[in-house]
């Protein structure tokens, strides 16, 4: 019997794809936040039948190939839109992709902002329900019960777009328990999902630093190229936070440090190639090494076709895309995440101490202090000429120190 309150599967292990909670015939399963902000599954003993459907759907108890997957054909590509590709994280292919699915009277399944800017899953069924699931979100988005959903359209005849990362793909194909020929099943090169705690803590903070609630938020945004990416969010008040990759304190923490993913995606199970999903999209980084002429800095997609059925998706999207053949070897050079997990920061735990006692700012000022000298004096430098810029426009604020 289980005891009150039990788990699916091992914590660290858990991906919170919500497989468990979308199968659970007595809903028996909730999926809540820890600390960190990731949602696990418990199981209420009062309600379990103990008919042990939640472990044979979850996708890292039971890993699935799929047969029909005997290649994997690579493509360098974006929109021919260009207010599409300049819009969007990447290349603009998942629009296009997207779109023909609109076209063709189905539904897309994927990633939007939600209420205060929480990151959830939805479904729309039109070119201008789109717009809000077009640009990668960085931290896990909550599934909630939108794999019950799908299953009820495809079983009515409809087809459905589902992108989410490749443990959302797996979680989504087991609550199946087969393919269906009407669902396309679109994953990205993922390096790990960031904490939806840290998340909001990094948006209180801005919040502070402008006196104002934000409005709006975008990832990625392309003001300074794609190349140079950067963080852009808007405020009630009319003012605006534009920072570059190398800038931003949250995306420092998520790419130079590792130190807020979720604990499964150190060691992910899921960096097979082909991946499960019939197709996989994600930044050609370094395509400029060895194609120069399909690096114009607004965004260049990879485009993976995994199945035969992707392929078919993607010879009906070429009328509105740039693409040319490229090789595995030139994706994963400028991609290591595709077959291999990040390391876990050595800090990690230190850093949600710090951010549970003083918030996001004091958490990543404590991190970057023990940066090298030559470092803080970079970052130090660079801070002053934003701080002077923005005074100026923007009025006095704090800044994250770097010194």
């Amino acid at each position: 019997m289980q005891p009150k309150d039990a788990t699916v599967i091992e914590k660290p292990l858990c991906t919170g794809c919500s497989a468990c909670l979308n199968i659970c015939p007595v809903q028996a399963i909730n999926m809540l936040p820890d600390e960190e902000g990731f949602r696990y599954p418990l199981v209420d003993s009062e309600k379990c039948t103990e008919c042990g459907m939640c472990r044979e759907t979850c996708p890292v108890i039971n890993p699935t190939r799929r047969d029909n997957f005997k290649y994997c054909l690579v493509y360098a590509g974006w929109s021919r839109d260009e207010e599409i590709r300049l819009s969007s994280t990447s290349g603009g292919v998942f629009s296009e992709i997207a779109e023909h699915i609109v076209r063709l009277g189905g539904y897309v399944a994927g990633a939007r902002y939600g209420d205060n800017h929480r990151i959830e899953h939805c479904l729309v069924d039109s070119s201008a329900g789109l717009v809000r699931i077009r640009q990668s979100k960085y931290a896990q988005s909550d599934i909630g019960l939108i794999y019950g959903d799908i299953k009820s359209l495809l079983d009515c005849g409809k087809s459905v777009l589902f992108c989410g990362t490749p443990c959302q793909n797996a979680g989504l194909f087991r609550f199946l328990g087969k393919d269906y020929e009407r669902l396309v099943l679109c994953d990205f090169i993922c390096r790990g999902v960031n904490s939806p705690t840290v998340y909001e803590s990094y948006l209180r903070m801005l919040e502070g630093w402008y006196g104002s609630k934000i409005d709006f938020v975008k990832f990625k945004d392309k003001t300074y190229g794609w190349n140079n990416f950067s963080t852009l969010v808007r405020f009630t008040n009319g003012r605006r936070y534009l920072e570059d990759r190398y800038s931003d304190p949250y995306m420092i923490g998520y790419l130079r440090h590792n130190v807020y993913l979720r604990p499964s995606c150190y060691d992910c199970k899921f960096k097979m190639v082909p991946h499960l999903a019939d197709i996989t999209l994600g930044d050609f980084w370094g395509i400029a090494k060895t194609r120069p002429h399909l690096d114009e800095d607004k965004g260049t997609s990879v485009i993976m076709i995994n199945s035969d059925k992707g392929r078919k998706v993607f010879e009906g999207i070429k009328p509105g895309i740039r693409w040319e053949a490229c090789t595995l070897r030139e994706v994963s050079d400028g991609n290591p995440c595709l077959a291999k997990s990040v390391a876990r920061s050595e800090r990690r735990d230190e850093f949600f101490a710090e951010l549970r006692n003083r918030g996001f700012e004091a958490a990543m000022t404590k991190l970057e202090g023990r940066q090298n000298l030559p470092g803080r004096l970079k970052w130090a430098v660079k801070e002053m000429r934003r701080w002077l810029k923005d005074a100026s426009e923007k009025g006095l604020r704090i800044s994250l120190r770097r010194t």
